[in-house]
């Protein structure tokens, strides 16, 4: 691919010999004589994914797409609150209009009413206080990107719910989804977000 803007041609830097030869003479018809440089490949502040990002509460577990359309980084916390808070049920029996793929949303519509949100909401990493509990989706993508960050044969809560009377946890030793009854007490691992 080549770029031409205002007599400056930029090669991408796995640029052949001769396409460098062919970019030679072009630029000897705009009166240039010197061969272009490789461009410089942009190096990106994000880290690779399970890696901790400094200042962002935990570890970065990827990118997802919202309800909306907009892509975010998820960040995961570096907090397994079973072992520093306790486990939670997630609340009382009742529809729900909940998002399959918007924690956050969830989370402010449920905390009053779901311990488990509720104890996501209470953590706080890095100076960051917007923490959350993962919808569905959001904690399926943990579960495939970052497993390593769960603990094994363990079942965490999402912020989203099932019918009346359950709602959806994800099992981190075999990498399942299933409904859950309310009542029972699964962990909580909290997650915040942020556009890019």
């Amino acid at each position: 691919m080549q770029i031409h803007t205002q007599n400056v041609i930029i090669l991408p830097p796995t640029a052949s010999t001769a396409a460098l030869a062919s970019m030679e003479k072009l630029m000897q018809s705009f009166g240039r004589t010197e061969a272009p440089a490789p461009a410089a490949a942009q190096s990106s502040s994000k880290p690779q994914i399970g890696d901790y990002w400094p200042g962002q509460g935990g570890f970065y577990a990827g990118d997802m797409r919202g309800d909306d359309g907009t892509v975010y980084g998820l960040i995961v916390s570096d907090c397994d609150t079973a072992k520093d808070v306790g486990t939670a049920k997630w609340g009382t029996d009742g529809e729900r209009d909940l998002s399959q793929w918007d924690g956050l949303d969830n989370t402010r519509r449920l905390v009053n009413e779901c311990p488990a949100a509720k104890l996501a909401t209470n953590h706080t990493a890095d100076e960051h206080k917007d923490f959350y509990l993962p919808a569905r989706r959001e904690l399926q993508l943990a579960a495939a990107n970052v497993p390593h960050l769960f603990g094994d044969d363990n079942w965490y809560w999402s912020s989203t719910h099932y019918g009346q009377s359950t709602a959806w946890a994800v099992d981190f030793e075999l990498g399942r989804t299933s409904r859950n009854f309310r009542y029972d007490e699964f962990r909580v691992r909290p997650v915040r977000r942020f556009i890019y």
